[in-house]
């Protein structure tokens, strides 16, 4: 009993470890970011990208420096002003 609800509990875990943030356009999910030294942001968790029908998921280890623009959304420029 204790062993399937412990494999249970990893097998969620691991699901929700793996199901990328979404980013609404008023707010980054700063949590899913780290600042560098260099004032570059690393993605540290999937992250869903939204805007209007287009959406693209940046992976951990992605870096994130000025001008960068996904899906018509400037994304450094997000971090900046949400995450300071």
């Amino acid at each position: 009993m204790i062993k399937a609800l412990s494999t249970s509990v990893l097998i969620a875990s691991v699901v929700l470890i793996s199901i990328p943030v979404s980013v609404r356009a008023d707010k980054a999910p700063c949590g899913a970011f780290q600042r560098t030294p260099n004032g570059k942001w690393n993605v540290v968790k999937p992250v869903k990208i939204e805007n209007g029908k287009a959406s693209v998921v940046l992976k951990p280890g992605t870096s994130i420096g000025p001008g960068m623009v996904v899906t018509n959304v400037d994304i450094y420029a997000a971090l900046q002003k949400s995450c300071q």
